[in-house]
């Protein structure tokens, strides 16, 4: 169980860490105890496991498989046991079996080396006179989003609080899949397209990948979209397939991911297009929601701006190329332009970068004050009525 691990703190002062033998794979303890000594070998591969790897791997297996269950199972607790680094400890409930179905413990596996060992009631032992190593600090650097830490806590810290640190699950999860559900389906057309498959786009096919992904993520997050709301995201992707279907021979590079290391903290990002014209590289982010209006929400589109602008610093030293413009590409758009473009000679990396460290900054700090309500999200926000509440004793 692995739900409330903090892997930058996986042995706390005073504290014993429990855990399964795979998840202290790779750490190392003072004093370690292991238990399960009633393990034995067990078979893990199917008769079709053997089936498969005779008629389609050329090469000889790489140890017998009727010996494989008890490699395993060595492999397994060798990981166990090379755990400590002072002293290991093997604990079991002792038990030589009286009735038929009971079964030694420590199993015959075990027993040879565990009968050898002094017991901890022994007179002898003396845990006193024992020379601990210290726990090794972890010097794990935190990984933030772009899209899903910087600007969530930009709009509103109090959501950012609600969803990301104290992790409650949003109730409008239906915006989340259709946005999820156009960019996957996008992608698919950029990867036949990269792979020279551009004839293969077509709207049946395109209906064909759409309908795919659906159960795929439905099913994966227990979530659902009416027939309506499907058609809606389906004639996303289908308009956009429509409108830059010219344009197929600019696509350079789909879904790249990108992170900027700082000294205390790593700043992650995925930029869904880049676009070659004759050596002019542009690079796009997808969007889903409804083209916002350059005046009315000039806030919001300039926090998107400045995604773009470390999404092009980091093109630009990864691949040693000059992006020379940034795009927003609003899915939603039927008759109009549904670009908003950024020239990237506007760009202002430090600058931003400072800003992006400062909300960092915040969100390690837990600083999640808010001098005014950011009113347009308050109106569709799930934790409203909290900040109404809150806002109204103040």
């Amino acid at each position: 169980m692995g739900e409330y691990e903090d892997e930058s703190e996986y042995a706390p002062s005073g504290c014993v860490s429990m855990m399964t033998i795979h998840q202290s794979k790779g750490l190392e303890f003072p004093i370690v105890l292991v238990g399960s000594l009633d393990a034995t070998p067990r078979k893990q591969h199917s008769d079709l496991d053997v089936l498969l790897q005779r008629t389609f791997d050329d090469r000889e297996p790489f140890e017998p498989w009727e010996r494989t269950k008890t490699f395993d199972f060595w492999r397994l607790f060798y990981t166990a046991f090379s755990r400590a680094k002072s002293m290991l400890a093997l604990t079991a409930q002792e038990n030589t079996p009286k009735g038929k179905g009971q079964r030694n413990v420590p199993s015959p596996y075990f027993s040879p080396v565990y009968q050898s060992l002094k017991s901890w009631t022994d007179v002898t032992f003396d845990p006193s006179k024992i020379t601990l190593a210290d726990v090794k600090d972890v010097n794990l650097k935190h990984a933030y989003s772009f899209t899903s830490d910087v600007l969530v806590f930009e709009g509103c810290a109090q959501q950012y609080r609600f969803f990301k640190d104290l992790e409650f699950a949003p109730v409008r999860t239906n915006a989340i899949l259709f946005g999820t559900l156009v960019h996957q389906t996008i992608e698919d057309i950029h990867k036949a397209v990269l792979r020279g498959e551009e004839a293969h786009v077509t709207p049946d096919q395109i209906s064909s990948w759409f309908r795919a992904n659906y159960n795929n993520i439905s099913q994966r997050e227990r979530t659902y979209l009416a027939e309506p709301v499907l058609r809606t995201a389906e004639q996303h992707v289908q308009r956009y397939a429509v409108k830059e279907r010219t344009n197929w021979y600019r696509l350079k590079d789909a879904e790249i991911e990108l992170s900027l290391a700082k000294p205390d903290y790593i700043l992650q990002g995925t930029v869904d297009l880049i676009q070659d014209d004759r050596g002019s590289y542009e690079i796009i982010d997808f969007k889903s929601e409804k083209k916002p209006d350059v005046f009315d929400d000039k806030e919001k589109i300039d926090r998107y701006r400045r995604q773009l602008q470390i999404y092009a610093h980091l093109i630009e030293e990864k691949r040693e190329i000059t992006v020379s413009r940034m795009t927003l590409y609003y899915t939603s758009e039927e008759a109009g332009n549904p670009r908003i473009t950024f020239d990237r000679s506007m760009s202002d990396v430090a600058g931003t970068i400072e800003s992006v460290d400062k909300v960092i900054k915040k969100i390690v700090a837990k600083d999640y004050g808010l001098n005014e309500r950011p009113q347009k999200l308050c109106k569709n926000c799930d934790f409203r009525a909290y900040c109404d509440m809150n806002f109204c004793r103040a």
